[in-house]
């Protein structure tokens, strides 16, 4: 193959390759962590450095407040600033890397929503790869940490797409409030939910290209609510809460193109997360007892696997012409 073919190669390579310059910026462009306080600590020296041990923040973070009106700007939500004490230090890393959840509850705990809710939640408003710790120095709910994130972002010139976090935060409340309205029923649990709607998210992703109607969402999350032993639990009213996020989520475009291929690679993470928690373990234990079955997702292990073949591939054919 001569110099021009080789050329031409690599130029129509590159043309499709899932990434733009755009990308590489965002992937490099932070040079130090964001260090997000609830507003509620501005005027308590004493706590606010009680959860930046929590937080692991250092004294080169960019440091900054999340008051009542980012809550409202962002996750479209009200509470006064005395109220608002869950903190969040997030670093952006390398594009693949996957988005990394760590609530800390050594001094106060989030009462309301798990790690996965909030990385479910994350990956819907278009953050796919980034560190993140949550916590506070007092028991809380933890509804004001997207916003901390999100606020986060602005500090580093990144303003997240409002429709984006919207959809998020209706997310986020749809998980609650299901799991809260489900919470004395056997054979349910917040883990199990989260892997239905990741799986989800994939099936629409993989298997029909973002290009889904009202019928076929509801076809595959009554799928993947059988699968994970969530059939006949959630009620229709609850069923049609999720149908209609995932049209939002579709609308927003994020099944589709780029913004898919990340969430798609970002959710094999947060399947490995819960498929290899204590909470899942106990789901498949408490399904068994009722007769019910939770399936291993294979979906996603088999697609990561396919898309590593092919960058292998891609590897070898290009040490061969050099």
């Amino acid at each position: 193959m001569n110099k021009k073919s080789v050329l031409l190669l690599l130029v129509l390579l590159f043309s499709v390759l899932p990434f733009t310059s755009q990308d590489i910026k965002a992937a490099s462009e932070w040079d130090q962590a964001v260090t997000v306080y609830g507003a509620a600590l501005e005027s308590n020296p004493d706590l606010q450095d009680q959860t930046a041990e929590l937080l692991g923040a250092t004294d080169s973070d960019m440091v900054d407040f999340v008051y009542s009106e980012d809550v409202n700007q962002y996750i479209n939500q009200s509470y006064d600033n005395s109220v608002l004490m869950s903190s969040i230090r997030i670093q952006q890393t390398d594009e693949g890397s996957g988005l990394k959840i760590n609530i800390d509850e050594s001094l106060g705990n989030i009462t309301m929503i798990s790690e996965e809710t909030y990385q479910n939640a994350l990956l819907t408003s278009g953050i796919t790869d980034a560190d993140v710790t949550i916590a506070a120095a007092s028991d809380v709910t933890g509804e004001s940490a997207l916003a901390g994130v999100y606020k986060a972002y602005a500090n580093q010139g990144e303003e997240i797409d409002p429709e984006r976090t919207q959809n998020a935060q209706d997310e986020l409340d749809a998980i609650s409030d299901i799991s809260s309205e489900n919470e004395s029923v056997e054979g349910f649990s917040q883990v199990q939910l989260n892997k239905v709607i990741t799986e989800v998210k994939v099936e629409i992703i993989n298997n029909f290209n973002g290009d889904v109607t009202e019928d076929q969402i509801r076809t595959i999350l009554d799928e993947k609510l059988n699968a994970n032993g969530l059939d006949g639990i959630l009620s229709q009213a609850q069923i049609d809460r999720l149908v209609e996020i995932f049209n939002q989520l579709k609308d927003s475009g994020i099944f589709t193109g780029e913004e898919a291929q990340k969430l798609v690679n970002s959710s094999e993470d947060l399947i490995n997360r819960i498929t290899s928690s204590d909470a899942f373990k106990d789901a498949k234990d408490s399904a068994t007892a009722l007769g019910k079955d939770i399936a291993e997702s294979e979906e996603i292990n088999s697609f990561m696997d396919a898309l590593r073949d092919f960058w292998d591939r891609i590897v070898e054919f290009f040490k061969g012409l050099f």
